[in-house]
């Protein structure tokens, strides 16, 4: 598109005001209650308290011994101390009585620490014969020891609602004596490609036609997130349309349409939307590539049209349908994490009304990281091989060679940790999450 093709866009949403429409039309599907080992990737719908101390007592953080620290302050190699041997403590089986001095109690890491005894001597500073145990260095007072409640206090907060649960989470919570919890639901979602021109992989191609990569792209991304998705191709037949549209609306709690999207007498979604009376929020945005995006809701259900061309359609779900559907399962962060990099090249935006995004890669040299826009005429190789997007926001003419700027990753983050897949090798980023 040259840059004489677009216009003010005055009768299109901007970017801004068409996610802030999504972000405060689209409302959590619901509330389940999994147990733990199911709740991972969820976000939690409730806040986390802890119902014990944990531990319960004082532990054992090492194999060894359990022994009075008056005993043993003053052993060395050259005044060694040995002390009597009166049994053992596991973990789960305390040992019964007290230690008197000059006592020792052989002590396995995790068992409770017995009366009488402040200190742990890791096993590999004694030396146990049949009359006693030889110690033969000195201790810190109440080494070795984990406290009673060191971990985790009863009626400590453990997690907030929002927090999407990793596996790290779900240990703590765990160990906080709780067995289940309260996860937003995982919305279910419906696309549907629409055109003569497409058909499902695998099918035969009539001349002109080609195969729903769109429809293969979204579900992957949808995958990612763990969505479950349903997927359907439909000819450019307004009842066939409709139909398709009225079969999948009882089953899914959103409906994402690719192509039937945009201005030609064939692009007939919108219109049969408006016949079945939905509530359209905004028609076109003021965003290169995706221009094309519709958005309403139809009796609650909130439906995307996303326009047909793999790059509009692309940045038409990453910037808007996607970041709608996390919120159904109570997310509020963007799906794409961000970097900060150097451009390497000029990028000039083709008009200043619009927000615009360039395909790009990223490469780490000489300790930061660097951004170039992808060059390549194949939409199809842009979207398989860029790494990223560059954001030229609206009233920005140009971003200048050497300008830091912020870089939307083309990799899912899940609790912060993403991998950033550069042309020279990857690196970690550690990201905030809402």
């Amino acid at each position: 598109m040259s840059y004489s093709e677009i216009d003010e866009g005055e009768n299109y949403t901007g970017l801004a005001r068409a996610l802030e429409l999504v972000n405060s039309n689209v409302k959590p599907v619901g509330i389940e209650e999994l147990p733990l080992d199911l709740c991972n990737k969820r976000v939690l719908a409730e806040n986390l308290f802890s119902l014990l101390d944990n531990p319960s007592s004082d532990v054992s953080l090492k194999d060894g011994f359990a022994v009075r620290y008056e005993d043993v302050a003053a052993a060395s190699s050259s005044n060694p101390v040995c002390l009597k041997n009166i049994g053992s403590a596991f973990a789960g089986t305390a040992f019964k009585g007290e230690v008197p001095a000059g006592c020792a109690v052989n002590i396995c890491s995790g068992a409770p620490i017995p009366p009488g005894a402040d200190t742990v001597i890791a096993n590999e500073l004694c030396e146990a014969t049949d009359d006693c145990i030889r110690i033969t260095k000195g201790a810190n007072k109440g080494q070795n020891i984990l406290a009673a409640a060191a971990d985790l206090r009863k009626g400590e907060e453990l997690a907030t609602a929002g927090r999407l649960l990793l596996p790290g989470d779900l240990g703590l919570i765990a160990s906080a004596g709780i067995a289940h919890a309260r996860v937003y639901r995982k919305p279910r979602v419906a696309v549907i490609a629409i055109g003569d021109e497409v058909v499902a992989p695998g099918g035969f191609l009539h001349p002109g036609q080609l195969y729903a990569s769109n429809l293969v792209t979204i579900s992957a991304w949808l995958n990612c997130f763990g969505f479950p998705c349903q997927n359907a191709v439909v000819k450019d037949d307004k009842a066939a349309i409709r139909t398709e549209l009225e079969d999948l609306f009882p089953v899914v709690d959103a409906i994402l349409t690719s192509g039937g999207a945009w201005g030609s007498e064939r692009d007939l979604t919108v219109g049969i939307l408006d016949e079945l009376g939905w509530d359209k929020k905004f028609n076109n945005v003021r965003m290169g590539p995706g221009k094309g995006i519709s958005f309403g809701l139809w009796d609650g259900k909130p439906v995307f049209c996303l326009p047909g061309g793999p790059a509009s359609n692309e940045m038409a779900f990453l910037q808007l349908a996607l970041p709608g559907i996390l919120r159904m399962e109570g997310q509020k962060r963007h799906p794409l994490p961000t970097v900060f990099a150097k451009l390497a090249e000029d990028v000039v935006s083709r008009h200043r009304s619009w927000t615009e995004f360039k395909s790009a890669v990223l490469a780490f040299k000489n300790g930061e990281y660097l951004v170039t826009p992808y060059q390549n005429r194949s939409r199809l190789q842009s979207i398989a091989n860029a790494t990223c997007f560059i954001r030229v926001p609206e009233g920005v003419d140009v971003l200048s060679t050497g300008e830091i700027i912020e870089v939307q990753l083309l990799t899912p983050a899940f609790g912060g940790l993403s991998i950033v897949r550069c042309h020279t090798r990857p690196r970690f980023r550690q990201e905030a999450t809402g």
